[in-house]
C-alpha cells in the first residue's frame, strides 16, 4: 500500500523532455493505458495484474486523479510531443518522505520499446524527486529477465543493491533485482542523451 506523505513537499507539475510531455493523467487516457496494461507480457514484466477490462484502466486513472487532488501523488502520463499520443506512465510508487526514499516505476506500450523514451522519462522524474521532493535515494526493481529495464537502470547511473525472492499478489516467488541511486551521484542524469 502506498504511503501518503502528511504534507507534499512539492505540488504535482508537468515535466518536459526533448521528446516527451509528462502530464497528469485524465480519464481520456484510459483507452491508451488499457491497450498496453492488458498485455500479459507487459504485466508479467511489470509485476502488476493485467487490466482485464477498460474499467480497470479507468480505476487506475481515477485513483491518480484523486491523488493529484489530495497531494503527494506523482504519476505522469508520457505523451510524445510529435503527436500527443500517450505511450506509457512513469512515477513514484512507495514514497517514504521521512527516510528520503522513493521507488520509481515506468511502463511503456510495446511499439515504443527500445527507443529511449523510458530512460528520458525516468531521468526527468528522478530529477524531480531529488530537486523538488528532496529525496536522498531513489530505487527501482526489475525481474532478471527484464533486461531492457536493467539496462535502463544502469544508464541512469543506478547500482544493483541486491537480488531477492519476492511474491507479487500472492503469486509464486520470483527473483527481483533492486537498484538504487543516491542524490549525490545524480549529476549523471544531466548527461543522458536523447536516443
Amino acid at each position: 500500500m502506498r504511503r501518503q506523505p502528511p504534507k507534499p513537499l512539492a505540488p504535482f507539475v508537468p515535466l518536459s523532455t526533448p521528446r516527451l510531455a509528462l502530464v497528469a493523467l485524465s480519464l481520456e487516457d484510459a483507452p491508451a493505458i488499457f491497450a498496453y496494461a492488458s498485455d500479459p507480457e507487459i504485466s508479467h514484466l511489470a509485476a502488476w495484474p493485467c487490466h482485464e477490462d477498460i474499467e480497470a484502466s479507468r480505476y487506475f486513472v481515477a485513483r491518480s486523479m484523486v491523488g493529484y487532488a489530495q497531494g503527494g501523488h506523482y504519476e505522469w502520463g508520457l505523451k510524445r510531443r510529435a503527436d500527443q499520443v500517450l505511450i506509457g506512465t512513469c512515477g513514484f510508487g512507495e514514497i517514504d518522505i521521512a527516510r528520503g526514499m522513493a521507488d520509481i516505476n515506468y511502463a511503456l506500450a510495446k511499439p515504443y520499446w527500445g527507443q529511449g523514451y523510458a530512460t528520458e522519462a525516468a531521468a526527468s522524474v528522478i530529477q524531480f524527486g531529488f530537486m523538488q521532493l528532496g529525496l536522498q535515494v531513489i530505487e527501482a526493481n526489475a525481474f532478471p529477465e527484464n533486461t531492457a529495464s536493467l539496462r535502463l537502470m544502469a544508464k541512469l547511473g543506478m547500482r544493483c543493491r541486491e537480488t531477492s525472492l519476492r511474491s507479487q499478489d500472492s503469486g509464486p516467488l520470483r527473483p527481483v533485482c533492486s537498484w538504487q541511486i543516491e542524490r549525490e551521484r545524480w549529476p549523471i542524469g544531466s548527461r543522458i542523451e536523447e536516443k
